[in-house]
C-alpha cells in the first residue's frame, strides 16, 4: 500500500528509527496540570487558615495581623532583586560557554539571593523591634511585624529556587512539592493558630517558610547539576566564568522595579487600608479578593508556559506566532473567567457566611465584582511576560504603576466618600473593575503595538559580548 505520509514530511512516530511522542504537548500539559494544582492548593488551603484566623481572632486583631504582612510584603520589595528572573535569562546563555558553567551561575546568583533576604530580615526584625521599644506600635502589633518579617524572609529565596525547577526543565515535579509543601504548612498554621492564635499563625508561616525553602533549594540545586553538569573547580573553567555576565545590573533593576511595583500596588491596598479605614476594612478586603486569587491560581501557570515561546518567536522574527499565542490564551482564560463569575454569582453569599460567618454574607456583591476585575486580567495572562519577552520590560513597568497608582486612588476616594468598611469595600470594587477594564483594552492595543514593533531576529549572544540585555537572544 503507498504511503500516506505526504512527501518531505517525516513520519509522526519516528525519525530515522529513532521513536517520537507521538504527542508532544503532553509535557507542557503535565507541567500546567501540576503547577495550577500547586496554584490551587496553596490558595485553598491559605483560604482555610485565613477563615481560621478570622473566626478565633475576629476582624479587628485578624485585621492587624494581615497588616503587618503587609507591611514586611512591602519592606521585603526593596530588597528583592529578582534573581530568579536574571536566572532564567542568563543561565542558558553562560551554559553555552561549556558544561557547568550554567550551574556555576546559578549557584553564584543563588547566593546574592539568600544573602539578600538574609540582611533584609535582620535589618527588618531590627527596625521593628526597635519602634515598638520606642513606644510607637502597641505591644501585640510589634510582635505580629516581628513576626510578619521573619516569615517573609525565610520565603525570599524561593523564587530562585523555582527558577532552578524550570532551567532543569522539572517544573511538574515542583507543582508536586508545592502540593505537599501546602499541605503540611496548613496543618502546622491550623495546630498553631488554634494552640496560640494570631501569634502562632505568623510563627507557623516563619517556620514552615524556613523548612520550605529549605527544602525546595537544595533539591531545585541537585536538578541544576544534573541538566547543567557539575562546576570545574578552582581556575579551571577560565577567567569568563570570574565575571557576572555583562548587562547583569541593568536587567535586575528593570525586573526589580517591574515585580516590585506590581507586589507593592496589591500589598498596599492593605496598608493603606489599615491607615485610613482600620483593621476591620483590611479583613473586609481581604475576604472579598479570595474569590480573584483562586482564579488567578488557576490561569497564571499560562502566562510562565507563554514566557519560552514568546521568547522564541520574537528571537526568529515570528510577530504572527505572538499574536497568534496571545490571542489563543485570552480566548482560553475567557472561558474559565467566565465560567468563574458565572459560578460565583448563586454561591458566594452562602460560601461566605458559612465560612467567614454569616456577618460576612453581605459581601457577596463586591467578592463577584473582583472575581469579575480578576476573570479580566486573566483575559490579557500573557501581559505578565509579553514585554519582557519582547525586549521592551519598560511597558509592562508604565501598566503596573499606572494601574497601581489608580487603584490606590481609588481606596482613598471609597474611604472619604463612604462611610463604613462594608460600603468602602463596595465602593472600592467597583472603582477597580472599570480601571481592570481600560487596562484590558490598553494590553490589546499595546500587543499590536509591540508586534509590529519587533526588531529583527538577533543573533546568538556571545558569552564575553557588552550587548544589551533587550537584544540578547532570550
Amino acid at each position: 500500500m503507498a504511503s500516506r505520509i505526504p512527501p518531505g514530511r517525516p513520519p509522526r512516530s519516528r525519525v530515522a528509527g529513532i521513536p517520537l511522542p507521538r504527542l508532544s504537548w503532553r509535557p507542557h500539559l503535565a507541567a500546567f496540570a501540576s503547577l495550577t494544582a500547586a496554584g490551587q492548593a496553596e490558595s485553598v488551603l491559605s483560604f482555610v487558615t485565613t477563615a481560621t484566623l478570622i473566626r478565633i481572632a475576629g476582624p479587628a486583631e485578624a485585621g492587624q495581623v494581615f497588616f503587618a504582612q503587609s507591611v514586611a510584603t512591602v519592606w521585603f520589595l526593596v530588597w528583592d532583586p529578582r534573581m530568579e528572573d536574571a536566572m532564567q535569562h542568563f543561565v542558558p546563555a553562560a551554559q553555552r560557554g561549556g558544561p557547568g558553567r550554567g550551574t556555576r551561575l546559578y549557584h553564584r546568583l543563588l547566593r546574592v539571593d539568600v544573602a539578600t533576604g538574609a540582611v533584609a530580615t535582620a535589618v527588618g526584625v531590627a527596625a521593628a523591634i526597635t519602634v515598638t521599644a520606642a513606644g510607637l506600635l502597641p505591644g501585640d502589633q510589634g510582635t505580629f511585624l516581628v513576626l510578619a518579617v521573619l516569615a517573609a524572609g525565610m520565603a525570599t529565596p524561593s523564587g530562585s529556587a523555582s527558577a532552578g525547577y524550570a532551567l532543569a526543565d522539572r517544573l511538574s515535579r515542583l507543582g508536586r512539592i508545592r502540593v505537599a509543601l501546602a499541605l503540611a504548612g496548613c496543618a502546622v498554621t491550623l495546630v498553631a493558630v488554634l494552640a496560640a492564635g494570631p501569634v502562632g499563625y505568623l510563627a507557623a508561616g516563619a517556620v514552615s517558610g524556613l523548612a520550605a525553602t529549605t527544602l525546595l533549594t537544595a533539591d531545585a540545586c541537585r536538578h541544576v547539576r544534573r541538566a547543567c553538569g557539575v562546576p570545574r573547580g578552582g581556575g579551571g573553567d577560565g577567567g569568563h566564568d570570574a565575571r557576572l555576565p555583562a548587562g547583569l545590573v541593568p536587567f535586575v533593576v528593570k525586573s526589580s522595579a517591574t515585580a516590585s511595583v506590581a507586589v507593592a500596588a496589591e500589598n498596599g491596598i492593605a496598608l493603606l487600608a489599615g491607615l485610613l479605614g482600620g483593621p476591620t476594612l483590611v479583613t473586609y478586603l481581604k475576604v472579598v479578593a479570595a474569590p480573584g486569587r483562586l482564579l488567578a491560581s488557576v490561569v497564571n501557570p499560562v502566562s510562565a508556559q507563554l514566557h519560552p515561546r514568546l521568547a522564541r518567536a520574537r528571537a526568529r522574527g515570528h510577530g504572527a506566532a505572538v499574536t497568534r499565542d496571545a490571542l489563543r490564551s485570552s480566548a482560553l482564560t475567557s472561558a474559565v473567567g467566565v465560567a468563574g463569575v458565572a459560578l460565583a454569582v448563586p454561591l458566594s453569599s452562602p460560601v461566605l457566611g458559612l465560612v467567614y460567618g454569616p456577618a460576612y454574607a453581605a459581601l457577596a456583591t463586591p467578592a463577584v465584582v473582583l472575581l469579575a476585575a480578576a476573570a479580566l486580567r486573566g483575559v490579557v495572562v500573557w501581559a505578565k511576560v509579553l514585554p519582557a519577552a519582547m525586549g521592551r520590560p519598560g511597558v509592562r513597568l508604565a501598566f503596573v504603576t499606572a494601574e497601581g497608582l489608580g487603584s490606590l486612588g481609588l481606596l482613598v476616594a471609597a474611604t472619604r466618600i463612604w462611610s463604613g468598611a462594608s460600603a468602602a469595600t463596595a465602593a472600592f470594587a467597583w472603582g477597580l473593575l472599570c480601571l481592570v477594564a481600560l487596562s484590558t483594552v490598553g494590553w490589546f492595543a499595546a500587543l499590536r503595538s509591540l508586534v509590529r514593533a519587533m526588531l529583527p531576529p538577533s543573533a546568538p549572544a556571545e558569552p564575553s559580548g557588552d550587548r544589551s540585555t533587550a537584544d540578547a537572544a532570550p
